[in-house]
């Protein structure tokens, strides 16, 4: 399988109990946090876990700004090597000054099978895993719904964005895009898209700083600017969850052969003033081909906040 194919196939859906059809899938968290060591578990294909802890795998840490009133930030890149490669766990974690133990993480998984050496990994070569995670967001913990009325929320996607011309290899970058969720608590559905407010621009901020990578090195060769993902109303579960697969890529200078892609998500179970959830968050996958067999994907976690959180406008 070549590396666009594995980042294109479906993804583990890691800490998020979403529902599809009315059916509730539980999973185990793949975060826990106390306030200073923070440890990641992800599943794999043969039915184990790849564990990270901070106090034990970390390569480095330095602090950033969280978007959560009242959160402190920091980020993690934790890193282990075997006989047969090499696997990376890159985490961003705010929390609660006044209980680090209220928190928010979100990151992904990179395996890197076959390499023999940790400088200048390239995420093409690798399998990504994303995940969203926090106490807020427990399968356990569910939110109480309204029952009617609709909410609208604003945040960020961000993660790998693929393109390949044929005959070529495929080339990796980081990407983020400003999202948009609306949720209709009557209809009990929630639609989103990434792209429609802004453009899709490439990222230096994380893979760059994980993968020992420079500035101006491993370009895409192609502008993700202009793109459009939309995914379309899903039903949201007893529990909070959502799960849909149906998603269209749509560009205004570009004809788009065919598209297709995948979302989950999971709504807070802490509240707004209003009593709709404070934020949602999730992961998003989308893959596309153009006409003349050009083809790319975009694979990105998401988190998106209340009216009320968000910061006023300039």
């Amino acid at each position: 399988m070549n590396a666009l194919a594995r980042l294109a196939a479906p993804l583990l859906a890691l800490g998020l109990a979403a529902c599809s059809g009315g059916v509730e899938r539980q999973s185990t968290r793949p975060t826990a946090f106390d306030g200073e060591v923070l440890r990641v578990s992800v599943p794999r294909a043969d039915g184990g876990a790849e564990t990270f802890s901070s106090l034990r795998d970390e390569w480095y840490s330095w602090s950033w700004f969280p978007f959560m009133p009242g959160h402190s930030g920091r980020r993690w890149t934790m890193g282990k090597t075997d006989r047969d490669g090499v696997s990376l766990a890159y985490a961003l974690v705010s929390w609660d000054n006044d209980d680090p133990t209220d928190y928010l993480s979100a990151g992904f998984w990179m395996r890197f099978e076959g390499a023999r050496t940790t400088r200048r990994l390239d995420a093409a070569d690798a399998t990504v895993v994303p995940f969203v995670d926090g106490p807020e967001l427990d399968p356990a913990a569910r939110p109480a719904l309204p029952l009617a009325g609709t909410a609208r929320y604003a945040g960020s996607a961000g993660g790998v964005y693929r393109y390949a011309a044929p005959g070529a290899e495929p080339a990796a970058e980081e990407f983020t895009a400003a999202m948009t969720l609306e949720a209709d608590f009557a209809q009990n559905t929630v639609a989103g898209c990434i792209g429609c407010i802004g453009d899709i621009a490439l990222e230096r901020e994380h893979l760059y700083l994980v993968l020992g990578w420079r500035r101006g090195e491993a370009g895409a060769g192609h502008d993700p600017a202009g793109y459009e993902i939309r995914f379309a109303p899903t039903a949201i579960g007893r529990s909070g969850g959502f799960e849909g697969a149906a998603a269209a890529v749509t560009h205004p200078e570009r004809e788009i052969a065919r598209a297709g892609g995948s979302w989950s998500g999971r709504f807070s179970s802490r509240p707004a003033g209003d009593g709709a959830p404070r934020l949602a968050a999730g992961q998003a996958r989308a893959d596309f081909a153009e006409a003349g067999g050009i083809a790319g994907s975009f694979d990105s976690i998401f988190t998106v906040l209340h009216p009320e959180l968000l910061p006023p406008r300039e």
